[in-house]
């Protein structure tokens, strides 16, 4: 097997006198589909802020190494210098993602021409890929604030469909959307997955959003692995009293 495009090797993060992960370990392939789930409070955004380089304030890794094509990330710079090509955030509150003053246009536009992309090149992709998430092109003339929560997480998720990623890590991208839209949502990463062999770290508390996407499922609770493997194999047979809970709680 390859090198994998992303490793935790026993990351251990705390803040203050507080453990928030304990002894993290896990391997994303190339086109893999991470999930991690688990309950509210148990580690899970902690976890993407920290595969993305954007740790919480006063968070500290005390143990381990995080590597990307085997090579380390240890310090701002390195993570800084994978953004946007090789690494794209798509945040719970899509909100911060966007500059308040400029429209949504306008900064999905600047992002594409700082990637090379040509205006008519970004027009008609921008048009594509808008259609995809049922987002009206009039709408993204819009500011941030003018949208609904639902519209600008669907928005937020235009950046790494215009400018497709090596890695794209999702906290929570559906928790506005209805599940008309939440499924619009997940099949738009599938798409990108499938043609440009993005890897995607999602982290959600929707088991049956987490069956519909993973490939790899990752269950925390309170900072501590309960389950990691193959989707299908945790769904079926889930070896912690803690996922098969979950599983209950969620009809699966």
């Amino acid at each position: 097997m390859s090198e994998p495009l992303l490793a935790f090797q026993h990351i251990t993060i705390c803040a203050e006198n507080q453990l928030l992960a304990n002894d993290i370990s896990f391997t994303l392939q190339e086109g893999e589909i991470l999930v991690i789930a688990g309950e509210s409070g148990s580690g899970k955004s902690t976890l993407l802020r920290t595969a993305a380089g954007l740790p919480a304030p006063d968070t500290t890794i005390t143990r381990g190494i995080i590597t990307w094509d085997g090579h380390r990330l240890h310090h701002r710079a390195s993570w800084k210098a994978l953004y946007p090509t090789g690494m794209s955030v798509v945040f719970q509150d899509a909100l911060t993602s966007f500059c308040p003053v400029c429209t949504v246009y306008q900064q999905l536009w600047d992002a594409a021409r700082a990637a090379g992309l040509c205006h008519q090149e970004f027009d008609r992709i921008l048009a594509d890929r808008a259609s995809v998430l049922s987002l009206l092109p009039d709408s993204l003339a819009s500011y941030p604030k003018e949208l609904s929560g639902g519209m600008i997480q669907r928005a937020e998720l235009l950046f790494p469909l215009i400018i497709p990623p090596r890695l794209v890590l999702a906290d929570e991208p559906t928790s506005a959307v209805d599940s008309i839209t939440q499924k619009k949502m997940a099949d738009a990463l599938l798409r990108l997955r499938r043609h440009h062999r993005t890897a995607i770290i999602l982290v959600t508390h929707d088991l049956r959003l987490a069956s519909y996407l993973a490939d790899t499922l990752l269950i925390l609770k309170s900072g501590r692995i309960q389950e990691y493997g193959p989707a299908p194999a945790v769904l079926k047979h889930p070896g912690s009293a803690y996922t098969r809970e979950l599983l209950y709680h969620s009809g699966l």
